[in-house]
């Protein structure tokens, strides 16, 4: 902003001026500014770094970055199911769906109603599987850093780079939705700033816009990092999950569970075959047409994955402290054992996530492998309203 004379002293200033504060849709807390360099012709600049370098050094700082958002997208899902899960447990209204016909029936918290438990449950789910993810990414980086074996470490580094795309736009946009079905399980009182819910929606928005686009993020997926070292990164990543589908067949209770994430993963290795030929051919638009959608498979296949591994940690931990006990017995362990409660959460999160997600999911690969060209054959002149 000055400049420093030879002996220390301030110089003249460089000719930036603030112009203006943004208005901006949430993060008020965090001033952003328009900032114009040289209005008067008298603004100076320097070289740091090596000539043509810069942008090298631009994607190293931005890898972090990227990380860093995508964990912003764990914390906020997190925290509007926080204050969600609370307001559902105290908000009374209606009667319980069971009862709906008796007019002497009392009201019960909204937690009782169906609707309600969907929208909490699938926020738990994208939760607890985001939260999964960002840690086990974390762990391979403290393992990269100290691994002695070069191709263990290559191995390794390929994880991470392809799952640093995923965890920035995937965390964002799932962690930004989770908001938002905060909102309704509020119902109006959650547009209302005098809940909390409204400004951890407005301040959510921005993660998948800033460090790289939601949209830059998949095109990366699919042009850089779906055919490293001729596609075994890629490869060695569904190697990691089935791992743990391997292990749920041999967890009782968990074994169809199992299965069903092994044929997602199976269609999965098709799609990415499949776009990445596309990717490689004349229809090369129509492929980047796909790429947001195909990381939200890849996504899903992930949650899927992270939700499996802690229901297979938790299922032998839950049947320890249940014993034999079914039906009321089971539940009454479940209602006072807080580490029984605990497991048997995990166990329901994988449950919903890849019995009611997983088929969409199915769904979302054969669009994809549809190969629709509507998205590049539209005139600019028919986007008119």
């Amino acid at each position: 902003k000055i400049w420093v004379n030879e002996d220390g002293s301030l110089g003249e200033p460089n000719d930036i001026v603030c112009t203006a504060i943004e208005e901006k849709m949430g993060l008020h807390a965090s001033p952003t500014t328009q900032l114009t360099f040289g209005g008067k012709g008298k603004c100076r600049g320097f070289l740091l770094g090596e000539e043509n370098k810069g942008m090298m050094v631009m994607f190293h700082m931005m890898n972090e970055a990227r990380l860093g958002v995508g964990a912003l997208g764990l914390f906020n899902s997190s925290n509007a199911y926080l204050y969600a899960i609370n307001y559902a447990k105290e908000r009374v209204q209606g009667r319980d769906l069971a009862d709906f016909a008796n007019k002497d029936a009392k009201p019960v918290t909204i937690l009782r109603h169906p609707d309600v438990r969907r929208m909490l449950l699938g926020m738990k789910s994208y939760m607890e599987g985001m939260r999964s993810l960002v840690y086990y990414t974390a762990y391979l980086f403290d393992k990269e850093a100290n691994e002695k074996n070069k191709e263990q470490k290559e191995f390794i580094t390929g994880l991470i780079e392809i799952l640093t795309p995923i965890i920035k736009s995937y965390c964002t946009d799932r962690g930004f939705e989770c908001t938002v079905q905060a909102m309704q399980v509020y119902g109006g009182y959650g547009y209302t700033a005098d809940y909390p819910v409204e400004r951890l929606m407005r301040d959510s928005k921005i993660n998948s816009i800033y460090e790289g686009t939601n949209g830059i993020q998949a095109m990366d997926l699919l042009a850089r990092k779906l055919g490293m070292k001729k596609g075994m990164v890629f490869m060695n990543f569904l190697g990691e999950i089935q791992k743990i589908t391997a292990k749920a067949k041999e967890t009782k209770g968990l074994e169809s569970l199992a299965v069903k994430l092994d044929g997602a993963l199976g269609k999965l290795g098709e799609v990415a075959m499949h776009i990445g030929k596309t990717a490689m051919s004349p229809d090369m638009k129509i492929a980047f047409s796909f790429a947001s959608p195909f990381l939200d498979v890849m996504g899903d296949i992930i949650m899927a994955w992270m939700l499996l591994w802690r229901a297979t940690i938790s299922a032998p931990k839950l049947e320890k402290l249940i014993g034999d006990a079914k039906g009321e017995a089971r539940l009454d362990i479940i209602n006072k054992n807080k580490n029984a409660a605990f497991y048997e959460g995990q166990i329901q999160s994988a449950r919903h996530f890849i019995e009611t997600v997983l088929p969409v999911t199915l769904g979302r690969m054969n669009s994809i492998q549809s190969n629709s060209s509507a998205v590049v054959d539209i005139p600019e002149a028919a986007f008119g309203g």
